[in-house]
């Protein structure tokens, strides 16, 4: 490989500007470009060289808009020049090793399922930098995972297929200023894990949330649904005293701590604990947790 110091230093400046994007405007993504894209992610990290993943790759109009409603009704998947569906595949293994008289149990290992999602998340962010580095925008999108069967039933997957992941791509419609991170020095441990008190976890997080708060909704009604949904995740933490207590006191503050947003609401606590994904995950024949629990 070619030592190009000066435009590796570029790519790693570029890098480190890297933020998501949520506006699009309407510039397609050249079809050369995104198959040079997309090719880039054909040689990420993959254990044993297995590849246990594949890409829809998505731009009709109306499917997109489809991904949007079904993906939490995100605007910016529907305007996304494209939008790439991760699915962790299991199928193409299975027909090739049963061919050849391999075993195969991978959809029922734990262990293969967390080594397959790492490989897809590789894949992924190849395609993310990749595209970065062209001046293409993109978002991750989680929330497909709520959407399993009817992405299954929208691009007729087989069994031994399931989305993990989607990605929203295009050219971004101006940049926004980039959201704060944790400091260096709180990521990246040398040697040990260091000790570090509650007080500098705390202080930590208080700068790259400096005044971030969610006010409550004014309207009456809305509020009171608002801190229902709030104290629906707290007690799956609290007991009913202290979940009282806390929504009492943002009620009082007229708006809830950012961290208490990514929890409480975001990434709703309640919800979260739920095994809807894993009974998706299933009817697409895949059963990480096969040897600890059966197929029931």
């Amino acid at each position: 490989m070619e030592n190009q110091p000066e435009s590796a230093q570029w790519a790693l400046s570029k890098m480190q500007q890297r933020q998501s994007v949520r506006s699009f405007t309407d510039q397609p993504i050249p079809a050369d470009l995104l198959r040079e894209i997309l090719k880039a992610s054909i040689n990420s990290a993959t254990g044993g060289n297995l590849q246990p993943y594949s890409i829809l790759v998505e731009q009709d109009p109306a499917r997109k808009q489809r991904l949007a409603a079904l993906c939490g009704e995100q605007p910016f998947i529907a305007q996304a020049a494209v939008d790439l569906v991760f699915l962790l595949d299991w199928h193409k293994l299975a027909v090739y090793s049963r061919s050849n008289d391999a075993p195969f149990e991978c959809h029922k290992s734990i262990d293969h399922f967390l080594i397959a999602l790492e490989d897809l998340v590789c894949a992924a962010q190849t395609v993310e930098c990749a595209a970065w580095l062209h001046g293409i925008g993109s978002c991750y999108v989680g929330t497909v995972l709520d959407a399993i069967p009817e992405v299954a039933q929208m691009y007729n997957l087989p069994k031994l297929t399931c989305p993990m992941l989607l990605l929203s791509l295009g050219y971004p419609k101006g940049l926004t200023k980039s959201r704060k991170k944790l400091a260096y020095e709180m990521v990246v441990f040398e040697g040990s894990y260091p000790e570090v008190s509650g007080e500098q976890v705390c202080a930590a997080y208080d700068e790259k949330y400096k005044g971030m708060r969610t006010a409550l909704p004014a309207e009456p009604a809305r509020r009171q649904a608002f801190l229902e949904e709030f104290l629906r995740a707290l007690r799956a933490t609290y007991t009913e005293e202290k979940s009282q207590a806390i929504a009492r006191a943002a009620d009082e503050a007229g708006s809830i701590k950012e961290i208490q947003r990514r929890f409480g609401l975001h990434y709703h606590t309640a919800d979260m604990l739920t095994p809807a994904v894993l009974d998706a995950m299933a009817e697409q024949g895949i059963y990480p947790f096969f040897s600890l629990w059966g197929q029931d």
